[in-house]
């Protein structure tokens, strides 16, 4: 079979749509649909199986609209562990519209130090959406800010997603083993009340949600 330019721009325009979906099934007329979420009155569904490459991709199971947004707007929430009610609320935004996030955490002064040369201050939460970001929980910025990106408001996420756990802005020092000389006889030991150099200095409560 021979085909023409037209086909061949055809085929080239409904392939990745097919690639992309997740089930394939049977509509109430016979025909044969692609899709992410089937209708409740098709005849028959059968899942896409995809050959394994060796290196799955998780947003390969998330719904198209949402696929397209993580992909071209990852979302980050920046929290601290002190930051109480406010961080909270911010994660449980997210959640509620089925959003896939990445947390990073504030606990140690090298998390300090990274979060403001980010330019972000001493304030948490902060939400980021590509180069965007709203300092502070701000609900109706932050919905604007998703939105704008392309982000569903009631997504619906697979039973099979995780969000990956929170991380570290800084990666963990590795503590370097050093000789410890001995005091001379008679010598003072150092007072246990000196401050430690990098003893965590809590970020400052930003107090109630704003709304």
């Amino acid at each position: 079979m021979r085909l023409t330019l037209r086909m061949l721009c055809a085929i080239a325009v409904l392939l990745p749509g097919v690639t992309a979906a997740q089930f394939k099934w049977i509509d109430a007329a016979g025909r044969v649909n692609y899709g992410d979420n089937p209708p409740a009155d098709t005849r028959k569904v059968e899942p896409i199986s995809r050959p394994f490459t060796g290196d799955a991709d998780p947003l390969a199971t998330l719904p198209l609209e949402l696929r397209r947004a993580v992909t071209n707007f990852p979302v980050t929430v920046y929290t601290s562990a002190d930051c109480g009610a406010p961080c909270s609320a911010g994660r449980d935004l997210l959640r509620s519209r089925g959003m896939p996030f990445t947390e990073i955490t504030i606990g140690t002064p090298q998390d300090l130090e990274a979060f403001r040369k980010l330019g972000f201050g001493d304030r948490v939460p902060v939400l980021t959406v590509g180069r965007q970001s709203v300092t502070e929980l701000q609900s109706e910025r932050w919905n604007a800010l998703l939105d704008s990106a392309g982000y569903p408001r009631n997504a619906t996420l697979p039973r099979t997603w995780n969000n990956p756990a929170p991380r570290p802005l800084a990666p963990p020092s590795t503590p370097t083993a050093a000789a410890t000389p001995a005091s001379p006889a008679g010598a003072a030991s150092p007072s246990n009340n000196t401050p430690a150099s990098d003893a965590y200095v809590p970020l400052p409560n930003p107090g109630p949600a704003a709304r």
